[in-house]
């Protein structure tokens, strides 16, 4: 969203009688835009994991993928044992701890005059387990649109993806910054954090991945996520 501000100048404005056979108007237009970018009012997804069979195909808008809740943080709540095939039964051990839900970052950068952007995220978690176990995947799909009933926002330049060789690539969450989108213009992005299971056949998991053990103690274990909006020319 590009913001102007427009001022209309009507100066040496002299018309002569109606039937003078001249008749000037001089007319003065100024354009100003103001340099500078905003990270926006980000909005956040709680997932059903178990609703991801295809990354590429997965829709977040679907409520019955992404149930509408309400979220100012990243709270998996209770981990459980178990797996779901997709429609939710239980299908069994997963033989390790993770989280059920994962939770999608829908980040809506502005960037006017010129500025360009680069958005990082950064975590930061106290537990060893679970610095090993987090992940993080940036996440950038041409089909999202700003406006429900408007155009999607299209591909990404060949700059733009020249920039960006991660998305859809996983990586742990701990540690960084990693990047989440460069860009010179407005760009609607996902960040995504989840604590997967083992993965299953044809899955993978970032280098350094492990899963939280059986054995892990019973306790509620934090962390911090930071997302940075860093700007440049």
């Amino acid at each position: 969203m590009k913001r102007l501000a427009l001022l209309f100048l009507l100066v040496g404005c002299l018309l002569w009688a109606f039937n003078s056979a001249e008749a000037a108007v001089s007319l003065s237009v100024k354009a100003t835009i103001t340099a500078g970018t905003n990270l926006g009012t980000p909005v956040i997804l709680k997932c059903l994991g178990y609703k991801v069979t295809d990354p590429n195909t997965f829709n977040p808008s679907d409520p019955n993928n992404c149930p509408a809740g309400s979220y100012t943080s990243l709270d998996f709540g209770t981990l459980t044992t178990r797996l779901y095939d997709q429609n939710g039964n239980d299908i069994g051990g997963a033989g390790c701890f993770y989280g059920k839900e994962f939770f999608i970052v829908y980040l809506y950068p502005d960037a006017w005059g010129g500025k360009g952007y680069d958005i990082t995220s950064t975590g930061s978690f106290t537990d060893a387990d679970f610095q090993k176990a987090v992940v993080f995947t940036p996440v950038y799909s041409k089909d999202d649109k700003y406006d429900p009933n408007g155009d999607p926002q299209g591909d990404l330049t060949s700059d733009e993806k020249s920039w960006n060789p991660d998305i859809n690539k996983d990586k742990l969450a701990q540690g960084g910054p990693y990047r989440i989108l460069k860009a010179k213009r407005p760009r609607i992005v996902r960040a995504q954090y989840g604590i997967p299971p083992k993965p299953g056949a044809g899955q993978t998991r970032p280098s350094g991945w492990q899963e939280i053990p059986l054995t892990k103690t019973a306790g509620t274990y934090t962390g911090t996520i930071t997302i940075t909006l860093t700007e440049w020319q």
